[in-house]
């Protein structure tokens, strides 16, 4: 099966799409599919299963359109033929005929599948990245073991070897030898268990009055142990809370000590003891600032008083720095002055000598300045001299090349427009309809359509005879030969089934006889009797207690026991015949069941020799599959037979339209060329194509006579505009001073280039004149202003601007500095008066606050008035202090009134207290465990008396021994079942092994080898364990386990062993599109280069598709396989 086209008309993200897969004529049927990220290559997958197998009940791709609207078609190749498929969602009838619209059987894809599942199509003709690493593990994991290997591979199965172990590891754990810690060994440990606590739940009454008894001393003996404890508790309680109280009375009348020595508590604002501090520190800062700001404002008058002032020289201060900055603009130019006068000389000697050049040195620079529009005009004219230059010379290239051209000898006779005219397109006709190839191809179809068919009616012996009579037999249908085939089977398999019983019940009836024994009979009488007489004997010795009674007592409880034995001996006996007769009535009704399946299985086999029959074929030693083949062999032969009819009608039609077109030929060329007698269709459409070529010859003389005319004509144009030009040449130099005659063009551009150089020097000529006239006249106006200052300062006028400034700098700088210090003393002084009235203002607030605090103590220095107010608030917080030790203590005493409780402490001994505690605290630990050592015989003997049973304890102990035993006979087949599957699948995985290790080897070793790049030269397999393991074979000859194997090498080893396995799937089988989604992200160049190499060998059995999102694997793609197909989904 190979895809031809993929339809997403609705499906996820897509709406009407369409992705084309052509088949390629020869060579490799490999498609690399690449999109960007999110542009659908996943979902193209998805739609690919869900085409084969219907949608799922719940879908990821119905997010924008309608479950009921998602529609999927493809065209698919089978070995049937091409089919063209839609699949919809819905429950039933999803399969539909693309065409019509017509629901199809789900057998027209599950039949060209060959019973590939939608697992088995994930598993084994796709790869993603996952896949590829989960590949990787499992080698890792199976630890090279070669059938595994081989397998998974093939199967695409992954996890193979993790399966397998967890099935051991499962089956170990349950049992396996030479353990101690398993599920049987704590089954067997709980079942010994259960037997002893079966013997021991039953007691005799003696015993049971003394376990009473026992558990009632060891009741009476914890509570009296507790009941002292109690009380050494209690008192030790007492003796704390009055040593604790002592601790704190001593506390208390320590702070009522100190409370006598501080003054009475007086009731005052608490704002005055908080603000104290700060009225300390702000009358010793304002003690400290007052003298310092005054001696500060005397010293700032004395030193403004002492400052001289100069009115003028400050008054021209302000103008200092702008002079400074004028000053320095004009000696750096009084600095290039010099500079600037000899750099216009320069140009001056520049521009003679240009003059001299152009050959006018009678001119002026300005003289020989050209106008704009005439150097326009001059750089126009030397443009169209190039162009009709070129022009003229092409002319006459194109002149001499059409006038070589022309033939030689005289020209032929007119042409038959008419009849060339419908032989042109007729020929195209032909040609396109390439009627001989048709005739070829339709005659070596027909001979391979008739060896076919020859073949597929071979096929069908021993039945013989024309496809007519093939086409008439009445067969039954496919559902009926299904059924057929499933009532064998099941006739088959119930008739083993009932083998298996009958045997299986032989077998049980016969061990159940041999275990069966002679039992003795047992009278309820002599039980009875045996009873009273152990009563009797126990009655003795229980009164009397010497060895006589007990040798009495024993011989009665021996006697007892053996009856017992015979009791149960006897109910064994009996249950063993009910199995007999139950087993020999099962036997019988099996027997029945048995012949009555042989019946069944006989008229089957009947059924099968008539279909056999029905057709002509004697049925002796063939089976209904045999009859199943032949049916399929014979729609194949029938459709052979269509196809060789299909084929000669083919060949009918060819042989017709050659016919047409030899009439056609004949009428035509009747007009033109004498025909010779009864041409074939070959000889005729030679002819036909002479006739055109001559044609065409008489057709390519005319032309190019008349190209020669056009040349001609061309250059005398060509020539006219040459003239015109130099005639406006000289007409424009003879407009200024260049005259006549006109100089050459290349003159021309010597001149204009001298002319733009004399301009150029002209220009910057009169601007360095203008700059030196400007220099000069800013010296002589900086030199009077500075004149005028001097003047007005009663100083010399001596020199130019670098003599008078210096002076003038100091001068006024001295001036400034002045003024700059006397508007700081003025500020400063300004400030310091400020200070001394602000210092005098917060003295006098000062002394407010304080006032009521003098008045109230009659204290004047704060100092004193702090030392007061720090004693009354040290008074106040002992009082509170001992006040809160009272209600404390008198909390702990428990009392209402402290008086009498402190005068109770008061004639208390600290050190007897406590050398009674400490005695109590020992006796304590002592009482202690002696209730706990009373606790632990008490729980010994609540146990011993719990743990005899009074009820049906003995019949629970036997029910839960009974269910453990079905437990351990249920898990021991369970055990045996899967032990049996995990050597099954060993034997299964060491035949497959066997059966493809020889190809699959070769071909993995070989892909591996290129996948590698060489670095390992292939795989061999060395013998360990159980089974073959699998070893990579270096370049150099040396061997390395797969499981030791880097990661990137163990994903190349698993694509090496997929690809092997499906070539061995496509030698036995028809394939179906192997699709790999971007599997070689992670691969550098040269391992995506070998990939898709080997991606090509798979394409050649089949076809293969790989989705990416790289661009540059789509050439690596060329490069190891250039007949593949890219495409891309954004053009598609």
């Amino acid at each position: 099966m190979r895809i031809d086209a993929l339809g997403l008309i609705r499906y996820g993200h897509f709406t009407d799409a369409r992705l084309a897969l052509p088949c390629p004529a020869q060579g490799a049927d490999l498609h690399v599919v690449f999109g960007p990220n999110e542009a659908g290559k996943s979902t193209l997958f998805s739609a690919w299963l869900d085409f084969l197998f219907g949608f799922p009940a719940q879908t990821q791709y119905g997010f924008l359109h309608d479950y009921r609207a998602l529609r999927i078609e493809a065209e698919i190749t089978t070995a049937t033929g091409p089919l063209h498929l839609a699949r919809i969602k819905g429950r039933s009838n999803t399969l539909l005929d693309a065409q019509h619209d017509q629901p199809l059987p789900e057998a027209t894809l599950s039949a060209a599948l060959g019973g590939l599942d939608r697992a088995s199509i994930t598993t084994m003709f796709s790869l993603d990245d996952d896949t590829l690493e989960q590949g990787g593990e499992s080698i890792l994991s199976s630890e090279g073991e070669l059938g595994q290997l081989l397998f998974s591979a093939s199967a695409g199965l992954s996890d193979l070897s993790d399966a397998l172990r967890s099935l051991q590891e499962d089956a170990d754990q349950w049992f396996r030898a030479g353990a101690r810690k398993l599920t049987l060994n704590e089954h067997k440990t709980r079942l010994r268990e259960l037997d002893g606590a079966r013997r021991a739940a039953d007691v005799k009454a003696s015993d049971w009055r003394k376990l009473c008894e026992a558990q009632a001393e060891a009741e009476a003996r914890y509570m009296t142990a507790r009941t002292h404890s109690a009380a050494t508790r209690r008192r030790l309680g007492e003796i704390a809370r009055d040593l604790d109280a002592l601790r704190d009375l001593a506390r208390l009348e320590r702070r009522e000590a100190v409370l006598d020595t501080l003054p009475p508590v007086e009731e005052f604002p608490a704002s005055w003891l908080t603000d104290m501090p700060t009225w300390q520190r702000e009358e010793a800062e304002l003690d400290a600032l007052g003298p310092v700001a005054e001696t500060r404002r005397a010293a700032l008058a004395q030193a403004l008083d002492a400052l001289g002032e100069d009115a003028k020289a400050e008054a021209l201060s302000d103008r200092i720095d702008a002079l400074e900055r004028r000053f320095g603009a004009i000696a750096k130019d009084m600095e290039d002055l010099p500079k600037r006068q000899a750099a216009a000389a320069d140009l001056d000697r520049q521009m003679t000598a240009l003059l001299e050049r152009l050959g006018r040195p009678d001119l002026t620079p300005e003289a020989a300045r050209l106008p704009a529009t005439l150097i326009a005009e001059f750089l126009a004219l030397l443009e169209q001299d190039a162009v009709l230059r070129s022009k003229l010379e092409l002319a006459r290239s194109e002149h001499d090349r059409a006038r070589d051209a022309l033939p030689d000898g005289p020209a032929r006779a007119s042409l038959d427009e008419a009849a060339l005219s419908r032989l042109g397109p007729l020929i195209k006709d032909l040609h396109r309809a390439d009627l001989l190839r048709l005739d070829m191809n339709a005659r070596a179809g027909l001979a391979q359509a008739d060896n076919a068919r020859r073949a597929a009616f071979a096929a069908l012996a021993p039945w013989t005879g024309t496809p007519e009579a093939l086409a008439r037999l009445d067969l039954p249908s496919a559902a009926h030969l299904d059924a057929l085939g499933h009532d064998l089977d099941s006739a088959a398999q119930r008739l083993r089934d009932v083998e298996a019983d009958h045997l299986r019940l032989r077998g049980q009836l016969a061990q159940a006889r041999a275990g069966l024994g002679a039992a003795s009979e047992l009278r309820a009488q002599d039980v009875a009797d045996l009873r009273d007489d152990r009563d009797r004997a126990w009655a003795a010795h229980k009164s009397s207690l010497s060895a006589s009674t007990a040798a009495t007592f024993e011989q009665a409880m021996r006697a007892d026991d053996r009856i017992r034995a015979q009791q149960i001996e006897a109910a064994r006996q009996s249950e063993r015949l009910t199995l007999i007769a139950q087993a020999q009535a099962a036997l019988e009704s099996t027997e029945a069941e048995r012949v009555a399946a042989q019946a069944e299985r006989t008229s089957q086999s009947a059924a099968v020799a008539a279909l056999w029959a029905g057709i002509g074929v004697t049925p002796e030693g063939r089976s209904l599959a045999d009859f199943v083949n032949w049916c399929a062999r014979r729609d194949a032969a029938i459709a052979a037979a269509n196809d060789h009819d299909r084929a000669a009608a083919e060949l009918d039609a060819v042989q017709s339209r050659i016919g047409a077109a030899h009439a056609a030929l004949a009428q035509t060329l009747g007009t033109l060329a004498a025909l010779p007698r009864d041409p074939d269709f070959t000889t005729m459409l030679a002819e036909a194509e002479a006739q055109l070529e001559q044609a065409a010859a008489l057709r390519l003389r005319a032309e190019r006579e008349r190209e020669a005319v056009v040349r001609e004509t061309t250059l005398k144009a060509a020539q006219d505009a040459r003239a015109q030009w130099q005639e406006r040449w000289a007409t424009v130099c003879a407009q200024c001073w260049i005259g006549t005659p006109a100089p050459e063009p290349e003159a021309m551009r010597a001149i204009l280039d001298l002319v733009a150089t004399l301009t150029e020097r002209a220009s910057r000529a009169a601007e360095f004149a203008q700059r030196i006239d400007s220099i000069e006249r800013d010296i002589a106006a900086f030199t009077s202003e500075l004149r005028g200052i001097a003047r007005a300062l009663d100083m010399p006028e001596l020199g130019g601007p670098e003599q008078l400034w210096p002076q003038l700098r100091v001068h006024l700088q001295a001036a400034l500095e002045r003024k700059t210090e006397r508007k700081r003393l003025r500020k400063a002084k300004a400030e310091a008066i400020d200070d001394c009235a602000l210092i005098a203002a917060r003295r006098e607030a000062l002394v407010a606050r304080i006032a009521p605090v003098q008045a109230r103590f009659g204290l004047r220095p704060l100092d004193a008035l702090a030392q007061r107010l720090a004693a009354i608030a040290q008074a106040r917080e002992v009082a509170q202090d001992c006040a809160s030790l009272r209600d404390e203590l008198a909390q702990k005493l428990d009392c209402a009134d402290l008086a009498p409780e402190r005068a109770r402490l008061a004639t208390l001994d600290i050190a007897a207290l406590q050398i009674e505690q400490d005695a109590l605290e020992a006796r304590l630990t002592h009482e202690e465990n002696a209730q706990q050592d009373a606790y632990v015989a008490l729980a010994a003997a609540q146990k011993a008396r719990d743990g005899v049973s009074q009820d049906a304890a003995a019949a629970r102990l036997e029910a839960e021994r009974q269910t453990l035993i079905m437990q351990i006979a249920e898990e021991t087949r369970r055990f045996i079942a899967r032990r049996a599957g995990i050597i099954a699948v060993e034997h299964a995985l060491r035949r497959y092994r066997d059966t493809h290790r020889s190809s699959m080897m070769a071909r993995a070793s070989e892909a591996f080898a290129m996948l590698t790049g060489g670095r390992y030269s292939g795989l061999v397999t060395q013998a360990g364990g159980r089974d073959d393991v699998l070893m990579a074979q270096l370049a150099n000859g040396a061997t390395k386990a797969v499981a030791t194997l880097s990661k990137g090498t163990r994903f190349q080893l698993y694509l090496a062993l997929r690809a092997a396995g499906y070539h061995e799937f496509a030698a036995s089988r028809a394939t179906v599109p192997f699709i790999a989604d971007d599997i070689f992200e992670t691969f550098d160049d040269t391992r995506a280069l070998a990939a898709f190499r080997l991606l090509g060998q798979m394409a050649q059995h089949g076809q293969v598709i790989y989705l990416t999102h790289h661009a540059h694997l789509c050439e690596i793609a060329r490069a190891a396989c250039p007949e593949v197909q890219i495409h891309d989904l954004q053009a598609e």
